[in-house]
Formats: C-alpha cells, sequence, structure tokens
C-alpha cells in the first residue's frame, strides 16, 4: 500500500485480523478516491484538517482491505448501520469489521462471521479516574485498578487497560453506549477472558504492545 503507513497486528489465538495505522506517516490523498459520496460528505464537515486526514485514511483503508481480502469492488462495499449506529456491509452481513481512533492512530477489525469490536486509547493521565471508576467500573475493576497502582500516572495505564476492553465488548454487541459499562467486568489475568453481555458471550484480549493501549472483543458462537 504505497504511500501508507500500516502495521498488521499480531493475532490472538481467539482473535481476528487487526491493523493499526499511524495516519501522520499515511498520505490521505493515496485513498480518498475510494470513499462514498456519504464518506466524503462526513469527511468534509470535520473543522479541523487533522481530524478530516484521519477520517480519510480510515474509511480509505477499510475500503483497501474489503477489496484486497473478499474481492469487493466498490459497489460492493454499500455500509448500513443499525439502529444503534454500528455499521455494517449491506449485502455481505456476514464480513464483521469495527474501527476506533485516537490522536493520530486509527485500529481495525475485520472478521467473517461473529461480530467484533476494537477500541484504542493513546496513553494520557486521566484526571477523573476516580468519577469515572465510580460510574462505570465494577467494584471488581475498581480494587484491581487500585491494588495495581498506587500512583496517579500508574492508574491511568490500568484504568485505560480496563476502559478499552469494556468499549470493545459494547462495541462487538452492536448496542455500543446503550449498554451501560457497569453491566460488563473485563478483570481478568492473562491476554484473555470471557464476558456475559447482555445475553450473549464474548471473548475479549488486550494486545500487549506498549503504546498505544489497544483491546479487541469477538462475539463467540452458539
Amino acid at each position: 500500500m504505497r504511500g501508507l503507513k500500516v502495521r498488521r497486528l499480531p493475532r490472538p489465538a481467539d482473535g481476528f485480523p487487526m491493523w493499526l495505522v499511524d495516519v501522520e506517516q499515511c498520505d490521505a490523498e493515496v485513498v480518498e478516491g475510494l470513499l462514498s459520496s456519504e464518506e466524503l460528505a462526513a469527511a468534509n464537515r470535520f473543522r479541523f484538517h487533522a481530524l478530516r486526514h484521519r477520517y480519510i485514511l480510515a474509511h480509505g483503508l477499510l475500503r483497501l482491505l474489503f477489496r484486497d481480502r473478499y474481492g469487493l469492488s466498490a459497489e460492493d462495499q454499500d455500509i448500513g448501520k443499525n439502529r444503534f449506529g454500528k455499521p455494517h456491509l449491506i449485502r455481505f452481513p456476514q464480513i464483521q469489521y469495527n474501527m476506533s481512533y485516537s490522536a493520530n492512530y486509527v485500529m481495525i477489525g475485520v472478521n467473517e462471521g461473529d461480530p467484533i469490536g476494537v477500541d484504542i486509547e493513546v496513553f494520557r493521565v486521566i484526571e477523573d479516574a476516580a468519577e469515572l471508576m465510580d460510574l462505570h467500573f465494577t467494584e471488581a475493576e475498581r480494587s484491581a485498578i487500585l491494588q495495581s497502582a498506587s500512583q496517579g500516572t500508574c492508574r491511568s495505564r490500568e484504568f485505560l487497560k480496563i476502559w478499552v476492553r469494556k468499549e470493545a465488548c459494547v462495541k462487538a454487541s452492536g448496542r455500543g453506549l446503550d449498554i451501560p459499562l457497569k453491566n460488563l467486568e473485563c478483570v481478568f489475568e492473562g491476554q484473555m477472558t470471557s464476558v456475559q453481555l447482555d445475553g450473549g458471550s464474548y471473548r475479549t484480549g488486550a494486545l500487549r504492545l506498549g503504546d498505544p493501549i489497544m483491546a479487541w472483543s469477538r462475539r463467540t458462537s452458539l
């Protein structure tokens, strides 16, 4: 992909193909012509160039992946949304995908069959971590963070490690933040765990590659 710096992420045992893009090292003109008229209109509504640039690269790369992995032409890539706003391919509903943005990074995942979710956060100090934990974290999650990190910076990192897993799970569910984050618990030892959410079972894990902090989730087949 000339003009694009795309990193293929390690695939976890229960995971799916994922990619990481540093948009500051990519040329948006390479993929801008692949976007639909609706996507171009959405890109042009951004007031800031950096956000427009990131949006174009994310959606253009996604269309390249559809073409190169599945042989889908532009005409085959009609995208719709469910009633909660999660996008999907209208003609090929078996192809699942999800993307997440943070700062200059974009994370993309694709899968055939089971719904998926991904989430990414560039590390930063979370000044209101205590308030957010009270609102969105279970008691076990709060205890895990407080026991593992006593300092503010370390606590922020542990907070984000749980936050991205919770976000990936609710995105995989297709209902997004319609599901309260306290309804699922993502405390676990090791790389992966199972989560029960909204009547379904999900596998979720963190990609331990340093910064940025990334997580994935896949609904397991019944």
